[in-house]
């Protein structure tokens, strides 16, 4: 007649057959582990991973760009009623003349402020809107260098003079590097890759002087 076999020793068999079963499969789960770790990882890289986003990317070509271009005309190429900043800022600079710059000087200001308003105005997808600001703020700084420019106009001072007009050129240069800038992020919301670099120097105040 067979032994009974007691509940303490049936439990001490399967703990003995589990660590047997545990040891042989050791690398079996290894592997299994390590294969449920990419599963997840590449779920959540797919989940965080920002989207393409072509709609976006069209809204602000359309809707804000153009702003953006009538806010560079300010400076560039002016209009029939008002003189450019550039041709304003070379006669104060080369020919010590502030008349053009006072004569335009608050059209500027008032153009430059109304199309930021226009900016800020538009409403677009939240994956746009930083992009939305980045032009904001490039618009801004060349308002900002017109601001300068008109206090340069007043001052008689010929180096307080100089150093002012120096600083309305780098206003405007990091202006310009803005608006490339925002230009490359709409380029990389619509699906292509745009370069990412430290912005470039821009005018020193001895350079600027004669």
């Amino acid at each position: 007649m067979t032994d009974a076999v007691s509940p303490r020793q049936r439990w001490s068999q399967r703990q003995l057959a589990w660590r047997r079963f545990a040891t042989t499969w050791r690398p079996g789960w290894m592997l299994l582990a390590l294969l449920a770790g990419m599963a997840i990882g590449a779920i959540v890289g797919r989940a965080t991973t920002p989207a393409h986003e072509p709609a976006a990317a069209r809204d602000l070509e359309q809707h804000l760009v153009p702003l953006v271009i009538d806010a560079d005309s300010i400076w560039s190429s002016g209009s029939d009623d008002r003189v450019a900043v550039a041709e304003a800022l070379v006669a104060l600079r080369n020919n010590n003349n502030p008349a053009l710059v006072l004569q335009s000087y608050e059209q500027w200001l008032s153009s430059y402020d109304s199309i930021l308003l226009r900016l800020a105005g538009i409403d677009l997808p939240t994956s746009a809107r930083p992009v939305q600001r980045q032009f904001i703020v490039a618009v801004t700084m060349s308002r900002d260098a017109v601001e300068v420019l008109g206090h340069a106009a007043r001052v008689t001072d010929p180096i307080a003079r100089r150093d002012l007009t120096t600083e309305v050129g780098r206003l405007r240069q990091r202006s310009e590097q803005l608006t490339q800038a925002g230009r490359a992020s709409i380029t990389d919301l619509g699906g292509q890759r745009s370069d990412v670099a430290p912005l470039g120097s821009v005018t020193d105040f001895l350079e600027g002087r004669p």
